[in-house]
C-alpha cells in the first residue's frame, strides 16, 4: 500500500500507537485494539483526522486477525471517511467484506482501491481471489485456506514451550490446510489438517460446519503429522495431524492414496487400518460433500508416490505439493521420483482445463494460481519452468529457489477483470 505516516500529535498517542503496533507484531491483537482504542480517544482532542485514520486502520487490521469482520468493516469505514484518497481504507473494507461473503461489494471497493494505486499487484490479486471465491459460493461450495500465523497456531502458552516452537515451525514451513465446505447443507472435508489440529476443528465448530471427512494429499509429516524425519527430529516430538484428528473424531475416515498409506503408518502407528480409505478404486474415486459438491481424487505421483489432487466441481483443484504456484514439489525425498513427476506435470496436470483454479500445498508467496498460468508462467509449459526446485528451510524464512516472477501476470489477470461477464467467464468451471 501507499506509504501514509503521519506524525503523531503527542506524546500520549505516541505511546499508545507504538504499545499497540508492539502487541500487533507479537499476534497479541485483544491488547493492540485497546491500546488502540485508546489513542483514538487520546486523539480526540487534538483535531488530527490524518493520524485518526491511521489508527482506524491499524485497529480494522487487528480486528481482521481476530476475525471480528464487522469491526474490522466499520474501522476500515472510518478510515474511508477520514482519508478518502488513501487507497489502504478501501482495501481493508474489502477484506471485511469478502470475508462476510459480500463479494460485489468488496470488489467494487478493491477496485477504487486499485484506481488510487494502480501499480499495486496485491490489490489486483485481491480482485481476482474475490471473483474466485464469488463463483464458488454460485456452485455452491467454499473452499477456506487455514495458514499457520494467520488462522491457526496463533495462541501460545508459557506453560508449553514445545508447543510454542511448533507453533513456530509451521509458521515457516506455510502449510495451507484446507476446508472444503458444501453451502447447502454445511458439511465439510478438511484436507491435510496438521500442526494444529485443536485449532482447526475450532474453526469449523464455530462456523457452524459438520465435518464428515479428511483427506490427504501426501504422506509427508509437515501434511499429516507424526514424527518429523531428518533433519528435523532433533527434539522429541510428534505434531499433531491425521492420527489426533481420528482420535477425536472416530466418526471419521481419511481418504489416502493407497501408495502413502504404508508411510503414513509408519510415522503414525496409532492410526487404525481401517480408519484409511484407499483412494482411486471405483467406489473411492470421488467423495460427494452434501448435495452439490463432488471431490475427484486425481493420481498426481512424483513427489510421493502416492500423492494426489482433490478436483472438485471439475473447477477447483487442491493440488497438496505437487504444483505450488509457479514450482513443483521435490523429487529428491523418500518416494519421490523424477521421471513420475514430469509424467504428472505433462500429462496429468497438463491435460487439465485453464480455467481450472489451482490451491498448492504450501503459501510461498502466491495462495492460488490457474492452469491457464501454470502453463504459461510456471511448470505446465513445455519447458516445465521451475521443475525440480528445493526448498530452503531454516529458522528465520521460507527461502524458494526457482520461482519465476509471476507477480506481474497476476496483475495484469486481476487488473483486466474490470468487465464483469468476462471475468465469470474466467473463473467458472
Amino acid at each position: 500500500m501507499d506509504r501514509f505516516s503521519p506524525e503523531a500529535p503527542n506524546d500520549k498517542v505516541y505511546k499508545y500507537t507504538c504499545r499497540a503496533n508492539d502487541y500487533f507484531e507479537r499476534q497479541l491483537y485483544v491488547d493492540a485494539i485497546q491500546d488502540y482504542t485508546r489513542a483514538i480517544s487520546a486523539i480526540a482532542q487534538a483535531d488530527d483526522q490524518h493520524y485518526c485514520a491511521l489508527l482506524h486502520s491499524n485497529r480494522s487490521a487487528a480486528h481482521y486477525r481476530l476475525k471480528n469482520w464487522e469491526y474490522a468493516e466499520n474501522d476500515a469505514a472510518e478510515t474511508i471517511r477520514l482519508e478518502p484518497e488513501w487507497a489502504k481504507g478501501y482495501f481493508r473494507r474489502a477484506e471485511a467484506l469478502a470475508q462476510q461473503g459480500q463479494y460485489e461489494k468488496a470488489i467494487e471497493l478493491y477496485r477504487i482501491a486499485l484506481e488510487k494505486e494502480p501499480d499495486n499487484p496485491d490489490i489486483s490479486s485481491r480482485i481476482a481471489k474475490a471473483l474466485i471465491e464469488s463463483d464458488n459460493a454460485k456452485m455452491g461450495f467454499q473452499v477456506i485456506q487455514l495458514i499457520p500465523g494467520r488462522d491457526i497456531c496463533i495462541e501460545r502458552s508459557i506453560k508449553n514451550p514445545i508447543q510454542n516452537r511448533i507453533y513456530e515451525f509451521a509458521q515457516i514451513m506455510r502449510n495451507i490446510i484446507y476446508v472444503v465446505v458444501d453451502l447447502e447443507t454445511r458439511h465439510c472435508i478438511v484436507v491435510d489438517a496438521c500442526w494444529d489440529v485443536d485449532g482447526i476443528l475450532k474453526f469449523i465448530q464455530d462456523q457452524g460446519y459438520t465435518l464428515v471427512s479428511a483427506a490427504v494429499t501426501h504422506y509427508h509429516f509437515d501434511h499429516v503429522g507424526g514424527s518429523p524425519p531428518p533433519p528435523y527430529d532433533n527434539i522429541p516430538i510428534k505434531v499433531s495431524g491425521l492420527a489426533t484428528l481420528l482420535k477425536r473424531l472416530p466418526h471419521i475416515k481419511a481418504y489416502v492414496h493407497p501408495k502413502d498409506i504404508p508411510y503414513i503408518a509408519q510415522a503414525n502407528p496409532s492410526i487404525p487400518e481401517n480408519r484409511m480409505v484407499p483412494t482411486g478404486t471405483e467406489v473411492t474415486e470421488t467423495l460427494n460433500i452434501g448435495k452439490s459438491t463432488k471431490v475427484r481424487f486425481i493420481h498426481t505421483p512424483g513427489h510421493s508416490p502416492g500423492s494426489q489432487a482433490l478436483l472438485i466441481n471439475h473447477s477447483r483443484l487442491i493440488v497438496g505439493d505437487t504444483l505450488l504456484c509457479g514450482l513443483c514439489g521435490r523429487t529428491d525425498l523418500p518416494g519421490g521420483d523424477r521421471n513420475m513427476m514430469e509424467a504428472t506435470l505433462r500429462h496429468t496436470l497438463g491435460s487439465l482445463d485453464d480455467r481450472v483454479v489451482v490451491y498448492p500445498g504450501h503459501d510461498y508467496g502466491y495462495e492460488w494460481s490457474t492452469i491457464g498460468i501454470e502453463r504459461e508462467k510456471g511448470c505446465l509449459g513445455e519447458d516445465l519452468v521451475g521443475f525440480e526446485p528445493r526448498p530452503i528451510i531454516d529458522e528465520e524464512k521460507v527461502v524458494t529457489k526457482n520461482i519465476p516472477k509471476r507477480r506481474s501476470m497476476l496483475s495484469s489477470l486481476g487488473a483486466g477483470l474490470k468487465n464483469k461477464d468476462r471475468g465469470h467467464w474466467f473463473f467458472n468451471g
